[in-house]
């Protein structure tokens, strides 16, 4: 009787204490932490494992010498080898940057877009730092996107060394700390350098490196949209604004102003000026002042829609493409570029589709990204020789089309639907030139000319996204007219979305069945057969 009694509290010992340490482990994966709950959860089950063990010395021993303990210690010392390896395969990824008097800081990104990898530009502002900066990072501890932040600024921290370090900041835990450091909103990163500080929303690489680049050079970007023209604009959310623009120079902390009266002269703290798409033409004193502006080393952004699209009178003046014509070497043709060969197809041969970029700074990224740009409803650009140009300035052209492309003047053809290359029509070998740029060195002057506004338009840009080239191209374009160089390439990342789509129950039970079913079943029938085996050959 007191046998079985021992044997029936050894068994119970080891249920429960099982019980205990599976409730240990639930408890902890879905908290995510160990804590005390957790751990006694875990002295219970270990208890009840040496009570079981006290209680049945002899049951234990005899397994031990057994023929299938033999097998079974074969096979303990196999798994425990592979979570060895995997163990320290494991430690050797996650801590390859601590290990050793020489930091390992190789890293291997699988994404499919390089998500995890920083740009070339974000390591050459990580290896210029001359000062410490830290970055305040605030997040409850339920926040979603903890987790991703701290990924990233591990990454930063792994390339910026012991001039870049963060804390992850609880609000909830830590209201003093976050009201000291501005806190706003969850999920708000504060960059501090010295006694100044940049605010972040949004852990993205491109806003993160941009607020390092703003306390190293603290002077205020601010961008000027002019209006007064029945320009595009950057407040109108519909498919025909700009606010998909303005929302990108937000990403990346520059200040977006709008101007719709111009006087005697510009704002003199303007960055650049952007006029996107004037539907009537500017006047000779607004002209005027935009010349004087510029000779005084100002930086511009000018998009000019054909004629043909806009309200102007057929034939009207237009000072302001005359003054690039003359002084910049940049004529904006009275025509529709077409492309029959290379084009978007949900919009057809006025949207003139290209990879054909020359060499300058703003082109780089969609050139080595193998992105293509389109321009619809655009004019070609001519671009004067060398030669004739005032020796300081230089005007290049940094986006083709292909050299099937022509320049339509015989708007009713397009309106009729047959557009054909006729005798007068601008024609190039090299393609017809859509984006050019001019500087001068005299003056430290930069200006973009784009033959189309429309490229920059929120509907293409919602259509499209990070697929096609043009925000990059924009963005870019500003950045090196406000002489902000060293953040060209970092456009904002769109994140790519994976998703696997079941529509069916049908669907379902088939990854149910490869997923979860088939493997066990392949496991009990390589278990049977081996045991067949074994009693055949016994």
């Amino acid at each position: 009787m007191e046998l079985k009694r021992k044997h029936v509290v050894g068994l119970a010992a080891i249920i429960l204490g099982g019980i205990a340490i599976l409730f240990g482990v639930v408890y902890g994966f879905i908290n995510q932490k160990i804590d005390s709950t957790a751990q006694a959860a875990f002295a219970i089950g270990l208890l009840g494992i040496a009570l079981f063990g006290g209680l049945e010395v002899d049951l234990l021993t005899r397994a031990l010498k057994s023929r299938q303990a033999r097998y079974g210690a074969e096979a303990l010392v196999l798994v425990v080898v592979f979570v060895v390896v995997v163990g320290l395969v494991n430690f050797i990824v996650v801590f390859n940057d601590r290990i050793g008097p020489v930091p390992i800081k190789h890293r291997w990104d699988l994404t499919e877009t390089q998500d995890n990898t920083l740009t070339p530009e974000t390591l050459k502002v990580l290896s210029e730092l001359t000062e410490p900066v830290k970055v305040y990072a605030f997040f409850t501890r339920d926040a979603f996107n903890l987790e991703a932040t701290k990924g990233l600024l591990d990454n930063y921290k792994a390339n910026g060394g012991d001039n870049f370090g963060f804390e992850i900041v609880d609000p909830d835990a830590r209201p003093t700390v976050a009201r000291e450091h501005g806190y706003t909103t969850d999920g708000t990163l504060v960059v501090e350098r010295g006694d100044q500080s940049e605010s972040v929303t949004g852990a993205t690489e491109s806003g993160l490196t941009n607020a390092i680049v703003r306390l190293s050079n603290p002077t205020k970007r601010i961008i000027y949209f002019l209006g007064g023209h029945g320009e595009r604009s950057i407040d109108d959310t519909g498919e025909n604004g700009l606010s998909g623009v303005k929302a990108d120079l937000d990403v990346i902390n520059y200040e977006v102003r709008s101007l719709t009266v111009i006087t005697e002269t510009l704002p003199s703290d303007a960055s650049a000026i952007v006029i996107a798409g004037p539907q009537s033409p500017y006047t000779e004193e607004e002209t005027k002042v935009i010349s004087d502006y510029l000779a005084n080393g100002g930086k511009a952004i000018i998009m000019m829609d054909p004629p043909a699209l806009t309200t102007a009178e057929p034939g009207a003046p237009d000072p302001l493409a005359d003054y690039l014509s003359a002084n910049w070497g940049l004529t904006l043709r009275h025509d529709l570029v077409i492309d029959l060969s290379q084009y978007v197809p949900d919009i057809g041969q006025l949207a003139p589709a290209t990879l054909s970029y020359g060499f300058s700074p703003i082109t780089r990224d969609p050139q080595d990204q193998r992105k293509v740009a389109f321009f619809p409803y655009s004019r070609s650009i001519a671009i004067a020789e060398a030669g004739s140009l005032p020796p300081d300035v230089t005007s290049v052209s940094i986006v083709q089309t292909s050299r099937n492309a022509w320049g339509e003047t015989n708007i009713d053809s397009i309106n009729a639907g047959n557009p054909a290359l006729e005798e007068g029509d601008a024609t190039s070998p090299d393609g017809l030139s859509v984006v050019a740029t001019a500087e001068n060195i005299t003056t430290k002057t930069r200006l973009v000319v784009f033959s189309s506004s429309s490229f920059a338009l929120n509907v293409f840009k919602q259509q499209g996204g990070d697929r096609f080239a043009n925000s990059t191209l924009l963005l870019n374009s500003i950045k090196w007219v406000a002489t902000d160089d060293q953040l060209i390439g970092l456009t904002p990342k769109e994140t790519v979305s994976r998703s696997l789509n079941i529509f069916t129950n049908r669907d379902l039970a088939i990854i149910i069945l490869l997923s979860c079913l088939l493997p066990p079943l392949l496991v009990i029938i390589g278990g049977v057969s081996v045991w067949w085996s074994r009693r055949r050959n016994a």
